[in-house]
């Protein structure tokens, strides 16, 4: 089984699968589930420097470190 990590442990151009997010302020949270980031869902790191992209689906969301690290997920 794999490990869960957050998603700012990993490098671009990696598919991973949503696992939990871990407590944020209900208008970070809304933000995440309003673009499909939920637990479950497939996401693909696009970028991680200077900001953190992520692709859901056919979207692309930017996202700070201090959201992003919120994110944990499994390879």
């Amino acid at each position: 089984m794999f490990e869960p990590i957050s998603i700012v442990e990993l490098r671009a151009t990696k598919k991973v699968r949503v696992v939990r997010l871990l407590p944020v302020n209900e208008r970070q949270l809304r933000k995440l589930t309003a673009f499909g980031i939920l637990p479950g869902m497939e996401i693909e790191i696009v970028q991680t420097y200077p900001t953190y992209v992520l692709s859901v689906g056919y979207t692309q969301i930017a996202l700070d470190y201090e959201i992003a690290k919120n994110i944990i997920v499994v390879k």
